[in-house]
């Protein structure tokens, strides 16, 4: 199966558009029962205490009240399913199985580096107090100047965690970017063990463990504790590629055998 970062994101978003389509609809038909059902009540008629029809009345306003909680938790959950639409729209950090990550993460690093270089600039003309100097750094502009000299808690310039948590980013991205260069060097895993195929799905950065039919319980509960997650559309069991997950994809395929022993 063909992987597209951006087709998948896009059935993300359509399935929480569809989800927030279902429970509004949902909410509202509950609400319309609701008051269809309370209008059968004379405007203000209490209940009859001791009357024979007590019992049935305070069933039946309880339905109404489990009705309207009912239709209450469709619209919130619309509202949940609306919220993650347009957060999966806005979100633009950078997966890893994007096919274009590298080129973003390097992107990413460079502006990174170049704030820090800035920064350092910035810092050493405010000490200097000198204007002139300050305006001929790129990215400088004059209104910066005045925020940078008017004196904070931690003094005047770009405050150390600034600087100290971009260069911590940097570090970060340059990780990640070395990670995923050492993975497009080295030959994708590709082997059955025990009947299981492992296979490293690039694409999808993903290791996918392919069974011949559902494991035993026991099977189930070493991949789950390992991070591995049944995958319906892929029909294999499969976690984020990683040296560790490579490890006890094939530990688990090697153990089968091990089991398959102990049980005769």
């Amino acid at each position: 199966m063909k992987h597209d970062f951006h087709q998948r994101k896009q059935n993300r978003i359509e399935y929480a558009e569809n989800q927030v389509a279902k429970s509004k609809a949902e909410s509202d038909q509950l609400y319309l029962r609701t008051k269809e059902m309370a209008s059968v009540i004379p405007m203000g008629q209490p209940i009859l205490v001791g009357h024979h029809s007590e019992r049935r009345d305070r069933s039946y306003r309880a339905k109404i009240d489990n009705t309207m909680g009912r239709s209450v938790a469709a619209g919130k959950k619309a509202e949940y399913y609306a919220e993650r639409a347009q957060s999966i729209k806005e979100n633009d950090a950078i997966f890893s199985d994007d096919p274009e990550a590298l080129l973003k993460l390097e992107q990413k690093l460079a502006v990174l580096k170049g704030t820090q270089v800035f920064m350092k600039a910035a810092n050493r003309m405010v000490k200097k107090n000198d204007l002139e100097g300050f305006l001929k750094l790129k990215f400088a502009k004059a209104e910066m100047w005045e925020e940078l000299t008017t004196p904070e808690w931690w003094g005047v310039g770009f405050p150390p965690f600034r600087l100290t948590n971009n260069n911590a980013n940097i570090k970060r991205i340059e990780k990640r970017i070395a990670g995923l260069k050492s993975i497009a060097d080295t030959i994708a895993v590709h082997e059955e063990i025990n009947g299981v195929r492992i296979f490293e799905n690039r694409e999808a950065n993903s290791l996918q463990l392919f069974f011949d039919g559902k494991p035993a319980a026991e099977v189930i509960k070493q991949l789950k504790q390992h991070g591995f997650r049944w995958c319906r559309s892929e029909v294999a069991w499969q976690r984020h590629i990683s040296n560790n997950a490579i490890y006890w994809g094939r530990q688990i395929a090697a153990s089968l055998i091990v089991q398959s022993q102990s049980q005769t």
